[in-house]
């Protein structure tokens, strides 16, 4: 099917004024060929652009981006009503049914304005329905993203004639919640907290924290193990641990454990931040001028705009080492052409992870667990095996901290290490965390107070193709003057420090 690109040009150019020294830098369909985009910038600042995408057959705005600095500048007040006749007039504009979005919430983030229109069913919105919209200081729409073109449309759901009681709900969520330690990493700017440094602490989260309760059936949607991370067990040392050796190495000591040859690879690019060094190598034999794309296209685009980032992509090894230890915290290879069959165990693969561990991670064992496998992991042969070790500090895990490796079953060869900072495991151990003086079952009881439950439409992917949409019970944490029905609008209770039982809220 043929489409008149030149029409939807000239439609993309009048949704908004385009500055008369802006290029047109980028023209090309995306999206498997659902939508045609197109990228105004300005020749003086790559950072200034204009974004516009339409559906390619019917001329529809899609979404609008505007990144212009001069935008932000200003601040100037405006009420409510002006922000909603600006947004109104838009959608009426551009978007062929926004009479059916009937819910709307708005929100103001220093001098910018967040809208977001939504279809409803029982006064509730409905996810993937509607429009995003942000409106600076002048009430310019700088970015609009129309929401229902994005994935396939479920079908408007009925209010239900019975749903279970809310009470009931929520002494089965409690009666399925714990409090577990945890060391975490808090920041000023994301949590209300004393203190305005970041700081480690020693804090009580909620397991699980998060519950999706259909609303007519009482059940989960998912089951307990949808929502908890798998359980860790120790690991014991190899015979040839070699956990009390030095691990200080230099550069060239690591590119050659790595199998990094120096006759082989060409050391393409390296830098440092302060706190790593970071250095891609490629293959002598590969190191070629990529053909140039069209001039318009995604592609030319990216090469332009992101060019170096991208070959970074297509680099042979990655290593990253931390300057102030002198560790591996991160390792990438390139296979340059397909493995054989896989033929490597899932036992065997770990053993080779053990091995490249003691050689970057000596003491290992001293600080990681292992995930325990959800299943059997050898009935299905993969091309590489997985390991996932999360970051323990006496018995206590750290936060969002773990290690990865994984290995291709066919060569054994180390693919992919994701380590953590060494300096921050030698800074976590001098904070003494082992002894709270907050038992769980306070905490539980601190932290149950604030749980409030709401009702909210969620979109069931489960069959992609026959998406549905289920009406839920969510738990959420809330204070008692504070309550939204809107997603995501809700700062919650995150902790309960373990040590003084404070109340550590999200900043909204």
């Amino acid at each position: 099917m043929s489409f008149d690109y030149g029409e939807l040009r000239t439609k993309a150019k009048a949704i908004v004024r385009i500055p008369e020294h802006y290029r047109l830098a980028m023209e090309d369909n995306t999206r498997h060929e659902q939508e045609r985009s197109f990228i105004w910038e300005d020749p003086g600042n790559d950072d200034c652009q204009i974004e516009i995408s339409q559906d390619i057959e019917t001329g529809q705005l899609i979404s609008l981006d505007i990144d212009m600095k001069a935008k932000y500048s200003a601040d100037q007040a405006s009420s409510a009503e002006e922000v909603r006749a600006v947004t109104d007039a838009f959608l009426a504009k551009h978007t062929s049914d926004y009479d059916a979005f009937t819910w709307v919430n708005s929100e103001e983030k220093g001098n910018l304005r967040f809208i977001t229109y939504r279809e409803e069913v029982g006064g509730l919105p409905l996810p993937d329905t509607g429009c995003r919209m942000t409106l600076d200081s002048g009430l310019n729409v700088i970015r609009y993203q129309l929401e229902k073109s994005r994935r396939k449309a479920a079908p408007k759901p009925e209010w239900p004639s019975i749903i279970v009681d809310v009470e009931t709900v929520r002494q089965q969520v409690l009666k399925t919640m714990r409090m577990e330690l945890t060391i975490v990493a808090l920041y000023p700017s994301m949590y209300e907290m004393e203190g305005t440094e970041p700081e480690y602490r020693l804090v009580y989260e909620p397991i699980p924290g998060h519950h999706l309760i259909d609303a007519i059936t009482g059940i989960d949607l998912f089951g307990m193990n949808h929502y908890v991370m798998p359980s860790c067990l120790p690991i014991t040392k190899m015979e040839s641990d070699k956990s009390n050796e030095s691990t200080l190495k230099d550069i060239a000591t690591l590119e050659i454990e790595l199998g990094i040859d120096p006759e082989l690879y060409l050391l393409e690019n390296s830098k440092d931040d302060g706190e790593r060094i970071k250095r891609l190598y490629k293959f002598r034999a590969e190191v070629v001028e990529d053909p140039e794309a069209e001039a318009l296209s995604v592609d030319a685009y990216m090469k332009r705009k992101w060019g170096d980032s991208l070959r970074n992509l297509e680099a042979s090894f990655m290593i990253q080492v931390e300057k102030s230890t002198g560790r591996l915290v991160g390792f990438h290879r390139s296979e340059r052409k397909k493995d054989a069959a896989p033929s490597l165990t899932r036992k065997q693969c770990w053993e080779k992870a053990e091995q490249f561990l003691q050689q970057v991670f000596p003491d290992y064992t001293s600080y990681l667990q292992i995930e325990v496998d959800q299943e059997d992991m050898d009935v299905q042969l993969r091309e590489r095996e997985f390991f996932y070790l999360p970051v323990y500090i006496g018995n206590i895990p750290v936060n969002h901290e773990r290690v990865m490796v994984s290995v291709s079953t066919s060569t054994g060869k180390i693919c992919v290490y994701m380590g953590v900072s060494y300096e921050m495991i030698r800074e976590l151990e001098e904070c003494n965390f082992l002894y709270p003086t907050l038992t769980a079952e306070k905490a539980f009881g601190l932290y149950s107070e604030y749980v409030r439950f709401r009702l909210r439409w969620f979109k069931d992917l489960e069959d992609e193709d026959l998406p549905v949409y289920r009406l839920i019970y969510e738990p959420i944490t809330t204070r008692r003057n504070e309550f939204s029905l809107a997603a995501g609008c809700n700062p919650g209770l995150k902790y309960i420090d373990a040590c003084n039982g404070e109340l550590i809220w999200e900043r909204r």
